[in-house]
């Protein structure tokens, strides 16, 4: 019975629309169709989990050969449709995160704090500054006007209210300090309520370096699969959607933290260790017997939290009806804060049991391209005066097409982007008014170390030179420890070059920029118009491809 209804839902679904504008008709159709087989049970609209991992490397899945234990993960890709050419619009945290929620690249931000970054010329400059405000529209607030209930869990990044400080080396145990954590953890779950979500707990502001104190510097990934479980058994009667942000696996150092006391997390001290998912000494172990050594547990560790959520969806019978996406938020082979591929280029997986036949595609899809999914095959339209940028890739999971899209468009800092399947065309500019004098330059490079060493997190490789040159995300001269551990390192033939071209086929790593060669002329020419006509409905201006 099982296995026939999985089956007419999937061939009812390929059958009845054509484009995604017809998902939503064609849910309702289908929910009409199977109350008239089955009048005794009314089919519901399908839940959601969004897991989204952060700076998980390409080394640490299983299903792509890394030496890991993943079993869950890998089972999940075995069982969905796994995106070969998976890409976020942008290679930071926060403006991922953002276009994941929005479906908008990240330059449409409304928040002051990205505004202000905007330089004179009007050129804006994607960072760490995309914020989610209140007054934006975007999926989770969709959701909620069409009847879903909503949650988000675990790490935010996406701005908030400012915790009220404490010392860097506070004893959370202490009383007083006890209570602080506890009143912001509370003021950043309301926070995150009024962007759309009805549902908010185990949270992280930011990065967990010294935050909110040192002692609390450890990952609790139990604490984030606890905020996970409660939402969805609360809420397993209801349509719902969850988003599931990991801190897994970011600095600081996973395997430190997977040794570290239990009870840790950003808003304080739990009683007694939380048993959710296979205990830590278990990780270590099963990694062991593998014969792999002890740094590839915190995969493993990720990988039981996340079984650890799609087993409650199967022992609730939810799995079935429940939508499951998992995205890293990022490149980190050696792009990170960067348009390379080492930086954009991400694995994607999205499975719908019954629904979407397992297999793997090799079609360019983004992370804008989320939230129109989702609202597609949840049979939900678009509110009229909302923009979306991308695309639903419903008719993609269903095998209706075999291309949505011929490009993608990226965007970070002084740099933006575009690739087809075969070429990728880098554009640096940095704005008149942003080429700083060898004094301000100094001004720039004081505030970044002070503003890092207050963190206690200043880099090793940090060196303060006045006369290093501008990067990318543009942020102080000789850049970021993002830039100076990653991109800068390897990219370092043509990072600088302004223009700059890429045959992926025949170089994939990106270390021969064909943009001088005259040979790929009109090549170049090509790829420019593309991300002239990428650019020209976005906000701000860039070199001479956008002027006004």
């Amino acid at each position: 019975m099982h296995n026939k209804h999985s089956v007419s839902r999937r061939e009812f679904l390929r059958m009845s629309f054509g484009t995604t504008a017809g998902l939503g008709i064609a849910s309702s159709l289908l929910s009409s169709s199977l109350l008239m087989a089955a009048p005794q049970k009314k089919p519901r609209r399908p839940n959601v989990l969004f897991i989204i991992t952060d700076d998980q490397r390409l080394s640490t899945f299983g299903f792509l050969g890394g030496k890991v234990l993943t079993p869950n993960i890998d089972q999940l890709a075995a069982e969905g449709v796994y995106f070969s050419r998976g890409y976020a619009s942008s290679s930071v945290c926060t403006p991922s995160r953002y276009s994941c929620l929005t479906g908008r690249y990240a330059s449409r931000c409304r928040d002051d704090s990205f505004k202000r970054n905007m330089s004179v010329e009007g050129q804006t400059r994607v960072t760490w500054n995309t914020h989610i405000i209140e007054s934006e529209s975007g999926l989770p607030k969709a959701l909620q006007e069409a009847g879903y209930v909503t949650g988000a869990v675990g790490k935010w990044h996406l701005g908030g209210p400012n915790p009220t400080p404490i010392p860097l080396e506070s004893d959370p145990s202490e009383p007083r300090i006890a209570r602080i954590l506890k009143d912001n953890q509370a003021h950043l779950s309301e926070h995150i309520k009024k962007q759309g979500f009805d549902y908010a707990a185990s949270l992280h502001l930011r990065n967990l370096d010294n935050y909110p104190c040192r002692a609390l510097g450890q990952h609790n990934i139990e604490w984030t699969v606890k905020g996970a479980l409660d939402f969805i058994e609360q809420n397993k009667d209801r349509p719902f959607y969850l988003y599931m942000a990991t801190t897994l696996l970011h600095g600081p150092n996973p395997l430190v933290s997977l040794k570290s006391d239990p009870r840790i997390t950003s808003a304080g001290l739990l009683k007694e260790p939380l048993k959710v998912q296979p205990s830590r000494q278990s990780v270590l172990k099963r990694v062991k017997a593998a014969g792999l050594p002890e740094s590839a547990a915190p995969a493993t560790w990720l990988d039981d939290g996340v079984g650890a959520v799609l087993k409650k969806l199967d022992e609730l019978g939810l799995a079935e009806n429940t939508i499951v996406f998992y995205f890293n938020d990022h490149g980190v082979e050696g792009g990170k804060g960067s348009l390379y591929e080492g930086g954009v280029r991400t694995p994607t997986i999205i499975r719908w049991r019954g629904v979407i036949e397992p297999h793997r595609c090799n079609e360019l899809v983004q992370n804008i391209d989320f939230a129109p999914t989702i609202l597609d095959a949840c049979g939900i339209e678009l509110p009229k005066d909302t923009t979306i940028d991308g695309i639903s890739l419903m008719p993609l999971l269903l095998g209706q097409k075999k291309e949505l899209r011929d490009s993608l468009y990226f965007e970070i800092g002084h740099t933006r982007a575009v690739c087809t399947k075969k070429w990728k065309y880098l554009a640096f500019r940095i704005p008149p008014s942003e080429h700083k004098s060898r004094q301000e330059r100094l001004r720039m490079l004081e505030n970044y170390r002070s503003r890092k060493e207050r963190k206690d997190s200043l880099e090793e490789s940090f060196k303060p030179d006045a006369d290093a040159p501008i990067t990318h995300l543009g942020i102080t001269p000789g850049g970021v420890g993002t830039e100076r551990g990653n991109a800068l390192t390897h990219y370092k033939k043509h990072y600088f070059d302004a223009d700059q071209l890429y045959d992926l086929e025949n170089n994939p790593r990106e270390q021969n920029s064909l943009a001088n060669n005259p040979a790929y002329k009109k090549k170049l020419e090509v790829m420019k118009a593309l991300l002239k006509k990428h650019i020209a409905d976005l906000p701000g201006t860039f070199g001479e491809f956008k002027t006004t």
